[in-house]
């Protein structure tokens, strides 16, 4: 055996993910301007991954994480969490002198391309859904912020960033700063943003302060409400559409209700009837699937173009070009036309 081209194993079979992700949190994470989306990231794939070795984590194992991430959320998402994987390997190897004898597994991973062109709108049954499973929360926050997001276009970091002393609901005008208060994304220091009157009502309904955060809650806080709202709206609306089909097929409303229980509990099997209506809503229905924070931006926008003339909507949103601004104005044919008459 060649010794001098041997590495051994043993510190990557001795060493847990989790343990790595640890150290990276303690020893790398308070450096980074947006620690507190990056701390969500590393739970997520800590989540994932927490149990095995680092020796034990290999591209294929990366690979089947890839494939079953990419049918929840979306490739920039999946490409943040693998991005992760691959900065705790590099900083178990440079930083934490842990051998790795095939490398950083996350390299030899096909990358999901990022779809920068999202075009995705919320439709007006699924802000229903949206907003009735965002009340069922614990705290009025997530709702708040969904709101919020809908009415000023505000991205979530920046929205989490509002506070108190800066906004005037006299003069209905915000203070929008960027992550932690520190500047925007597109590098200004600030942008004030008009409030509609649905956004002063929402503000004056939440609890009185006079300082502090708008939104008390943290970025993962949020975005774990967020997922299990959509996930509750989705069933919502499945189990409507399941009634409504079970209900021609004769039926009646008790028997419909064993079906929906079954699904819920899972303490039997639910009819093959329902198998059959359950796979084939799947197939056919997308209402409140794929459906991220961040398309609440997309919508804010496209219903501010129909009020607002081009700069004006471009110093709401904070964009810097209309290039920047067409990727989140999606405008739908039918309403257009209605513009032609």
């Amino acid at each position: 055996m060649d010794t001098d081209s041997f590495i051994s194993r043993n510190d990557a079979e001795r060493t847990t993910f989790l343990e790595a992700a640890e150290r990276y949190r303690t020893d790398v994470l308070p450096s980074k301007r947006g620690k507190q989306q990056d701390g969500y990231v590393l739970k997520r794939v800590t989540e994932e991954f927490g149990s095995y070795s680092l020796a034990a984590i290999t591209p294929a194992k990366l690979s089947a994480y890839r494939d079953e991430r990419l049918k929840a959320v979306s490739p920039q998402t999946v490409l943040h969490e693998l991005g992760m994987v691959s900065r705790i390997f590099k900083a178990a190897k440079l930083d934490w002198n842990i051998a790795l004898p095939k490398g950083n597994p996350v390299e030899d991973v096909r990358k999901p391309s990022p779809n920068n062109d999202r075009a995705r709108r919320l439709e007006s049954l699924e802000e229903d859904l949206l907003l009735n499973a965002l009340k069922e929360c614990a705290s009025v926050w997530p709702h708040a912020a969904a709101v919020l997001a809908m009415e000023t276009g505000a991205r979530q970091s920046e929205l989490l960033s509002l506070k108190w002393e800066e906004i005037d609901l006299e003069k209905r005008v915000a203070r929008i700063r960027g992550r932690d208060g520190g500047k925007t994304k597109n590098g200004d220091e600030y942008r004030d943003a008009p409030l509609s009157r649905r956004a002063v009502a929402l503000l004056n309904s939440l609890p009185k302060a006079t300082r502090g955060k708008v939104l008390p809650l943290s970025q993962n806080a949020l975005q774990l409400s967020w997922e299990r709202a959509v996930t509750r709206a989705r069933r919502t609306h499945v189990f409507g559409l399941l009634r409504v089909l079970l209900e021609k097929d004769g039926f009646d409303e008790k028997a419909q209700e064993r079906e929906v229980t079954a699904l819920k509990f899972k303490k039997r099997a639910p009819s093959e009837a329902t198998v059959n209506h359950l796979a084939d809503i799947d197939k056919h229905d997308r209402v409140m699937v794929d459906l991220h924070f961040h398309d609440l931006r997309h919508e804010a926008t496209t219903r501010l173009a129909e009020k607002l003339e081009m700069h004006e909507l471009m110093k709401v949103t904070g964009h810097k070009t209309t290039r920047m601004l067409a990727r989140y104005y999606h405008p739908r044919a039918a309403d257009l036309a209605k513009k032609l008459d």
